[in-house]
């Protein structure tokens, strides 16, 4: 038990005058902020409650890829998140999720059409009747080749490779997007991969704030 208030411990044969009061409340400012140090230190473990000072360097130590513009909620739970992360890297769920989610503050999905045909790529409506079609067999009429013609630009959500993110927030700016882009681009989108950002509107559109490539 720490000597508080330490001028009970003093001696009563001391005189007790303004200096002996400012030595004593001084012992007792540092005895308090020993105190709150001491109790203090079963939070440090806590990525909520430990200090800022000590939030960093846990950031550092388990690779939280803190960064200097991060808000101190973002760094607690990038730091929160970091080992299960890193145990589960580049999966959407584990790694890439909670990071769109701590900057955008949504519930961001993997986006996936409902209405269109199973793979086919969609035509201008000028080479083929416009709609959704399971698959089309088209070929040059001077040749006795056939094969499987793919309409489009290659950027349709049925292509492999091309990876829709609803990011769950119509209203991101531009430097939101941005801290979006420089989480996954570090070591979350794969090779060869195109990952375009964005949302949903309310007509089931989706309108795309960013393409990472």
């Amino acid at each position: 038990m720490l000597p508080k208030p330490f001028n009970n411990f003093i001696p009563k044969f001391f005189n007790r005058d303004t200096k002996l009061t400012a030595f004593s409340n001084k012992i007792d400012e540092l005895l308090t902020s020993f105190e709150s140090d001491t109790l203090g230190l079963n939070t440090f473990i806590d990525p909520f409650r430990c200090p800022l000072s000590v939030l960093t360097e846990l950031g550092y130590l388990l690779n939280a890829g803190l960064k200097s513009n991060d808000t101190e909620r973002q760094k607690r739970i990038k730091v929160a998140t970091a080992v299960l992360g890193h145990k589960r890297r580049g999966s959407f769920e584990y790694d890439a999720k909670p990071k769109i989610d701590n900057i955008a503050g949504g519930d961001s999905q993997i986006f996936r059409a409902t209405v269109s045909g199973d793979w086919i790529l969609g035509g201008d409506g000028e080479v083929i009747p416009s709609g959704s079609y399971w698959g089309t067999m088209a070929g040059d009429a001077s040749d006795d080749d056939l094969g499987l013609l793919l309409i489009g630009d290659g950027t349709e959500l049925e292509v492999a490779g091309n990876i829709y993110i609803d990011v769950d927030n119509n209203s991101l700016n531009a430097s939101q997007v941005q801290q979006i882009v420089d989480e996954l681009q570090s070591d979350i989108v794969p090779a060869y991969f195109r990952v375009y950002i964005g949302y949903v509107n309310i007509s089931g559109q989706f309108i795309i704030y960013d393409v990472i490539d």
